[in-house]
């Protein structure tokens, strides 16, 4: 069936994918080419102009996809660079922690600093060796520091290298033997160094330790005291039974009027001169019933105020090189020595004048004329083998005396070690008479040997073991007249009294001297070879 042109009107013949034609070819076979007039969707089409429509759409779909292609990678440089600002925003906040942090850890260490300075202070540590110990806890805490020691001042610097600055601490605090307290504190310091407890916890402990009330209330500190001036009086002032009983109350009385003056700032600078009249009197009231002797009971009732610690300090700073401390220290205790003799002289010039006659054995050292060997045994010189007993009986209560508690093992290192001292300095002295120097230093490398052996191989502290024996051998400093002879002269009237007690304040010093080479000695001995590490933690004199 034959179909004319004009069934096909309206129809396009070009497909989609097909060329585009120039003409068609009539079914008359003329094969005659008539430009194409066709029309899609009623819109005419020449055949020079025309454009596909689904090549339209494709264009506009590729613009399309250009455009949201643009606009993703608009939105993905958009979000690169708010995650690189959050990057920065969040390593300048990191920085601003880490800063905050390290500076705050600055200000710890740089407080445990101070804080253990001020500790070692009011707990009587070494003074000679707490600038070099102050400075290896700065090395060790990573802290640039550098310090000087006065005597109850401290200075300390903390250098800043990054800003050339620094930043000085001055610290004042006044010093006396805590034993106990001390020992804390040192255990303490050296749980930080060596990385047992943080700094913060160090430093909490040491705020506590330093509120802490003392270890032994006020009337068990003047029974100690009494205890202390009845035990030694016998063993170095050649006193009797009866002797001992009577400096018993006397140095029960000194212990409370010292621990009542420090209530009183007035007071205090005048205690020792005025407790040493006092007892000067009551000496020799005692004395003049010809029953006791004065110069064994007004010793012995002074003991624990001698001088003797501040000497050996003084001392010991000259010969570490701590030259404005120990001759501040030498000098404070020279004059000390003086203020005691002439408080002494004072009370016996008082009570000679009351009664009107001269005192009995005011010269009498060894008590000869007041003891009577054909008396009762009360009343004659005790046999040297009561230092059995009372050798360890003086150490035990001025270790308490000096706060060391009763129920640690250290009490009784303490109580032999300075047994060993005296047994030492007693038989050196009987080799060579009147050399208290000699002995002196004898004794002290014994007391100072035993002392760092425990501390080097039992992990113990020297420092607090070997203070007992130490100040057990100063009093003997005193022994053969002593401050004695400047009350004598004195009460005579001579015009060199205080000669004799600048003789007085001489004697101390040699026997310090002696002390200072006796522990030297020994600390070399047993620290032969001194690592740098160790040097900060040796605790000792």
């Amino acid at each position: 069936m034959y179909l004319s042109s004009g069934h096909f009107k309206g129809f396009s013949f070009s497909l989609p994918g097909t060329p585009k034609e120039k003409g068609v070819v009539t079914p008359s076979g003329s094969g005659s080419a008539t430009p194409k007039t066709v029309s899609v969707g009623g819109t005419p089409l020449d055949d020079f102009g025309e454009k596909d429509y689904f090549d339209a759409k494709y264009v506009e779909r590729e613009a399309q996809r250009i455009k949201e292609q643009e606009r993703r990678e608009r939105k993905l440089r958009k979000e690169k660079e708010r995650e690189k600002e959050k990057e920065k925003r969040r390593k300048r906040k990191k920085a601003e922690v880490y800063i905050t942090r390290h500076v705050a850890a600055i200000l710890q260490r740089q407080e445990f600093i101070m804080k253990l300075a001020r500790a070692m202070m009011m707990f009587g540590g070494p003074s000679h060796r707490l600038a070099a110990q102050i400075q290896s806890t700065g090395r060790v805490l990573d802290l640039q520091l550098s310090c000087m020691y006065l005597p109850d001042v401290m200075l300390i610097a903390f250098e800043d290298s990054a800003t050339g600055t620094s930043n000085v601490k001055f610290i004042r605090q006044g010093s006396a033997l805590d034993l106990e307290k001390l020992g804390e504190a040192h255990a303490l310091y050296w749980s930080v160094i060596h990385d047992n407890i943080s700094v913060s916890v160090a430093s909490a402990s040491l705020d506590l330790l330093m509120r802490k009330k003392p270890l032994y209330n006020f009337t068990q500190l003047i029974l100690i005291g009494g205890m202390c001036s009845a035990s030694i009086c016998s063993v170095s002032f050649a006193g009797s039974f009866i002797d001992c009983l009577a400096s018993a109350p006397l140095g029960a009385l000194l212990v409370a009027v010292q621990l009542l003056s420090v209530r009183n700032e007035l007071y205090g600078n005048v205690f020792e001169i005025t407790i040493a009249t006092l007892l000067s009197f009551l000496s020799a009231a005692l004395a003049s019933t010809k029953h006791f002797c004065y110069s064994a009971v007004a010793s012995s009732s002074v003991v624990l105020i001698l001088p003797g610690f501040i000497v050996l300090c003084g001392s010991l700073e000259l010969s570490s090189r701590s030259l404005v401390a120990g001759a501040v220290r030498l000098c404070f205790a020279l004059m000390y020595s003086l203020f005691l003799g002439f408080g002494l002289a004072i009370g016996a010039e008082i009570y000679e004048k009351l009664v009107g006659q001269t005192i009995v054995g005011a010269t009498d050292y060894t008590c000869v004329e007041s003891h009577d060997p054909a008396g009762p045994w009360w009343q004659q010189t005790p046999s040297l083998w009561w230092a059995i007993l009372t050798v360890p009986m003086y150490s035990l209560f001025l270790s308490m005396r000096l706060m060391a508690p009763l129920w640690k093992k250290e009490l009784i290192l303490l109580i032999a070690i300075s047994c060993i001292g005296w047994v030492t300095n007693h038989f050196v002295s009987t080799k060579f008479p009147n050399q208290s120097d000699i002995s002196a230093a004898v004794g002290a490398f014994a007391v100072g040997f035993v002392s760092n052996m425990y501390g080097r191989f039992f992990n113990g502290n020297a420092f607090v073991v070997m203070i007992t024996g130490i100040l057990f051998q100063v009093p003997s400093g005193l022994g053969n007249g002593g401050l004695l002879n400047f009350v004598s002269d004195q009460t005579a009237g001579s015009s060199s009294s205080y000669l004799s007690g600048f003789q007085t304040a001489l004697q101390l010093i040699s026997v310090a001297i002696g002390l200072t080479v006796g522990l030297g000695i020994s600390l070399v001995v047993v620290h032969p070879i001194q690592s740098r590490r160790r040097a900060g933690g040796l605790f000792s004199l």
